[in-house]
C-alpha cells in the first residue's frame, strides 16, 4: 500500500519517480495504530464512513415536512 502522506510529499516536491519511500512504513510510522494494526489515515476513513452511515439512518428517521402538515 502506498502511504498517502509520503506520496503527497513526493508529488508536492515534483519528483519524477516515486522512491520506495512512498510505501507504507507500518510499525515505523508515527501514524501507525498498533492496537488495530492499521494506518490511522485508513482508520479515519473507516470512522468517517461509519459516521456518514449513522447520520443517514438518523435522516431517514427524522420527521419530514409532509408529516407536519397533518
Amino acid at each position: 500500500m502506498k502511504c498517502p502522506l509520503l506520496y503527497g510529499f513526493w508529488i508536492a516536491r515534483q519528483r519524477e519517480e516515486l522512491p520506495e519511500l512512498s510505501d507504507c512504513l507500518k510499525e515505523e510510522c508515527a501514524w501507525w495504530l498498533e492496537d488495530v494494526n492499521m494506518c490511522s489515515i485508513r482508520e479515519l476513513a473507516l470512522e468517517l464512513r461509519y459516521t456518514q452511515m449513522r447520520l443517514q439512518e438518523i435522516t431517514f428517521k427524522m420527521p419530514h415536512e409532509e408529516q407536519f402538515r397533518k
